[in-house]
Parts: structure tokens; C-alpha cells; sequence
């Protein structure tokens, strides 16, 4: 069982009467992809918010963040080269190109500033798009972030894809109903931390959900995968340049172990105005073992609300204040996922 913590209440929450979906195509360097805009009958209370996903999730994949933000911002979700709709993008081809992609989107749709959400495989895009154009981006929220992938972690990755190749047809790459099983069952083992699922809220339901979404990914979808997993080990995903000229929330799971506390607080460190906290009975998956405080999360740092005294996270630290000059980040890791 999750802490036992008092219950926490999400605020109330009302859905506009009407909400409205733009699907904008978009070209990038000849490559086609597209977005969806969603804006909602009434005034925004806080600049458009572009959000960044994880590896294999692409503009449809946040229904719970969209049903509880959509009421206080546009909302802007994407789906980059590589992912979804859009066309692949070549393993050569880094995350300062993908940044310089989602810069793009907010050109394309007229914003001056935008609020930036870039979580897992999104965080180091959203980094680099903060660190190229500082005045384009109004906020930052960085969500299971952290500088490179550790050695645990590439070794995890690649006996999950060395197990795949040793199962898939030779011909097409697909894998039977029991091979589809056997890799899902590891992949999510490396992504959801099982020797704290007791103390995760929602994790048996997390699990089997995302089971169920790995079993389902085609050949062609796990050669996107891989492909992303190349460009992870290619360099480090976030530079160690240090980034201050734009506000950051860093946050993760407290029982993150894909990217650690530590590793999240060390990408805080290296921004001037960061702060820092972990969410009770978590760990990578935030988003959806506590979707609602995960949205309120946000939404305070993006309308700048205070974040102290929050019954679900921890006591707000700010690193970057305390970081010395020539600071250069040391060990991080960064992991392959579907968000």
C-alpha cells in the first residue's frame, strides 16, 4: 500500500461547455509532421502550454492532462519527427534538431511565448528549446529528467531489444502472441520500479496498462524505438550547458528509479531559477499513478502558484541557487520509454 498519508482532494474542476481541436499539419526540414491544438471557451489564464511526451507517445496520449488543463490554457500537443503521424527521423539526426522542431510549432501557430513540458525522452528537447530560443519559452517543467543514461540502464535496455531480435520473424520482424507477452513483461520491467510497487499508488493498473500498450507495438513502431534509444546513447540527451534565463519546475516520482531523485536534482542544479520536488507514492510513471496530482502540480508552477506546503510532493528545493559557477553535471541517466 501507498503511505498513509492524509488523502489529498484535487480542486474542483469544471469542464468548459465547449472545447474546440485544430489538427495542424507541419513541415520541418522536408520531413512532415502535425499537432493538436485544443482551446476551450474560456479565457486563458496562463500562455499556451507545448508539451513533449516520451518515446512512444504521441499527440493523443495525454487524455488526463488534457481534460484537466484544456479549461485553463491552450494546449498544444505534438507529434515530433519520429513519433506518431509524423515522418521518421534519421538516428543521426539529435535532440537539438527535434528542439529546433518544437520551436518550430510555436512559430508555425503565432505564440510569442510558450509554456514548455517536456517529460522523459521529451525533457532533453524541452531543455535544448529553452537553452537555443530562452525568450520564447515563458516556463519550463522538466518531468523525470535527467543527463545521461547510467550503465544499469543501457544494459537494461539492450537485453530488451537483444530478446526482441531473438524472437521476431526473420522476414518481417513481428513476434508471436507469446513473444509480444515475453517483451512487453520486460519492458515495463524496466520502466515501473517493482521493488517499491507496494508503496506506488495505482501500480498494478499502471502496469497492465502499459503491458497491454507494448504488446500491441508493431515492427514498425519498435524500430522507432530503437531508433530513440540510438539517439539516447549517441551523446548525452541534456547538455551540460547550464540554462538561466528561464524558470523551471524539475520533478519526478519519489520512487523514480529510471531517472533517479538524485538525477532529477542535478538537472534542477543546473538551472539558475529551478525548483525541485518529488510526488509522494511515485515513481517514473507520475503522470498516470497520480494523474490529478500530477496535473495540479503544473498548473500551480504555470500560473505561479506557490508550491510549498503540497500534501502530495515534497518541501520545494530551489539547487539552482546553490549551484557554483562551471558547475558540469556528473552522474545521470536517461532511459528508453513509452512515457
Amino acid at each position: 500500500m501507498p503511505g498513509t498519508r492524509a488523502a489529498w482532494e484535487p480542486p474542483g474542476w469544471n469542464a468548459p461547455e465547449r472545447t474546440r481541436e485544430e489538427l495542424v499539419p507541419l513541415r520541418w526540414r522536408g520531413l512532415r509532421y502535425a499537432c493538436r491544438v485544443i482551446t476551450s471557451d474560456r479565457p486563458p489564464v496562463t500562455e499556451p502550454l507545448l508539451l513533449l511526451g516520451g518515446a512512444l507517445q504521441d499527440m493523443y496520449a495525454w487524455p488526463r492532462l488534457e481534460r484537466r488543463l484544456s479549461d485553463h490554457m491552450p494546449l498544444v500537443f505534438v507529434d515530433l519527427p519520429g513519433v506518431g503521424t509524423a515522418d521518421d527521423l534519421p538516428a543521426e539526426q539529435g535532440f537539438d534538431a527535434l528542439a529546433e522542431a518544437a520551436l518550430a510549432v510555436a512559430d508555425r501557430l503565432g505564440f510569442d511565448r510558450v509554456n514548455l513540458l517536456g517529460a522523459s525522452y521529451g525533457a532533453p528537447i524541452a531543455y535544448r528549446a529553452a537553452l537555443s530560443r530562452p525568450a520564447a519559452v515563458a516556463r519550463l517543467v522538466l518531468a523525470g529528467a535527467t543527463h545521461r543514461m547510467n550503465p544499469r540502464l543501457v544494459s537494461d535496455c539492450e537485453q530488451v531489444w537483444r530478446a526482441r531480435a531473438a524472437l521476431a520473424d526473420d522476414t518481417d520482424g513481428s513476434l508471436s502472441a507469446a513473444g509480444s507477452d515475453e517483451i512487453a513483461a520486460r519492458a515495463v520491467a524496466t520502466l515501473l520500479n517493482t521493488g517499491a510497487r507496494d508503496r506506488v499508488a495505482q501500480a498494478p493498473t499502471v502496469a497492465r496498462m502499459l503491458h497491454r500498450q507494448f504488446a500491441r507495438i508493431t515492427p514498425a513502431e519498435a524500430r522507432r524505438h530503437a531508433v530513440c534509444h540510438q539517439r539516447l546513447r549517441a551523446a548525452d540527451p541534456l547538455p551540460a550547458t547550464a540554462l538561466d534565463a528561464v524558470r523551471a519546475l524539475v520533478f519526478t516520482g519519489e520512487h523514480d528509479d529510471v531517472s533517479t531523485p538524485d538525477e532529477n536534482r542535478a538537472v534542477a542544479a543546473a538551472i539558475t531559477d529551478s525548483t525541485f520536488l518529488l510526488v509522494h507514492d511515485a515513481d517514473h510513471m507520475v503522470h498516470l499513478e497520480r494523474e490529478a496530482e500530477y496535473a495540479d502540480l503544473v498548473l500551480r508552477f504555470l500560473t505561479d502558484l506557490p508550491l510549498d506546503g503540497l500534501p502530495y510532493a515534497t518541501a520545494p528545493e530551489h539547487p539552482g541557487r546553490d549551484t557554483p559557477a562551471g558547475f558540469t553535471p556528473s552522474g545521470c541517466s536517461r532511459r528508453c520509454e513509452v512515457g
